[in-house]
């Protein structure tokens, strides 16, 4: 048997940490799997990345180990964030919360931000980036916004349902990657950003004013978009050379 020759220090296919999370379910032996949608995966390996699924853990060695194993970090979506990390009490609107999973992705989004390794965070995962850097979240967009537009369609809504556009502030790094011209986008949270974090600045809103994407203001390559691109990556450009430049500064 011929092994797989190891990983080339300078490979041209970067290796990009995803943190997972816990699948229950009747149907998986145990109940419990450390789980990752396969669409993200699948974005990844499309413009020539290597996924490596950071599983739900206590803080600690190996997950160091993990961390060090990585040339980019993808903050994906999910379920709300306690807000006991940003300094608030539960409000009514607020949905279910994983708090071993919030403390894993907040350490972990912490290290990145502190190695200057690129990110690339989409919806929980914008989220995520902003509280990390000393930031607040809107707990429900329904109920403390009001005047807002729809943003949670889901479920009953195909997940590339294109909701409404965001309009990319030029001169930004997003504008790079997607153009200046306003974007039809999909739209599925509930919570979004409220005070922005240390060290990342908006750079595009949906029509009635919510943020819907962010960039380090002295990073190296951090981008945030509260929609997923990862569904609307086959036939949609602007998505494609957003996973294409986050590759391309991983391999950096």
């Amino acid at each position: 048997m011929t092994l797989p020759k190891p990983k080339p220090v300078n490979s041209a296919n970067p290796v990009i940490g995803v943190p997972g999370y816990w699948h229950e379910s009747d149907a998986i032996l145990g109940r419990q799997a450390t789980a990752v949608p396969d669409s993200y995966l699948r974005a990844l390996l499309k413009v020539g990345a290597i996924p490596l699924i950071i599983p739900v853990m206590p803080t600690g060695i190996i997950l160091e180990d993990l961390f060090r194993m990585i040339d980019g970090l993808l903050l994906i979506g999910g379920p709300d964030l306690e807000p006991i990390h940003f300094n608030q009490a539960p409000l009514p609107g607020l949905r279910k919360v994983t708090p071993a999973r919030d403390r894993m992705e907040l350490l972990v989004a912490e290290w990145a931000l502190a190695s200057d390794l690129p990110i690339l965070a989409i919806c929980r995962g914008i989220q995520v980036l902003n509280v990390a850097s000393g930031g607040t979240l809107w707990q429900d967009i329904a109920s403390q916004q009001p005047q807002a537009l729809k943003h949670d369609y889901h479920p009953g809504y195909p997940e590339d349902f294109l909701a409404h556009e965001i309009q990319p502030l030029a001169g930004s790094r997003l504008a790079e990657m997607v153009g200046t011209e306003a974007i039809a986008v999909n739209s599925i949270h509930h919570q979004a950003i409220d005070q922005l974090g240390q060290g990342i600045r908006p750079v595009a809103w949906a029509p009635d004013g919510i943020i819907e994407a962010v960039e380090g203001t002295d990073a190296r390559w951090v981008v945030g978009v509260q929609w997923h691109p990862e569904w609307l990556l086959d036939g949609d450009p602007p998505m494609a050379a957003l996973f294409r430049a986050f590759c391309d500064a991983c391999r950096q």
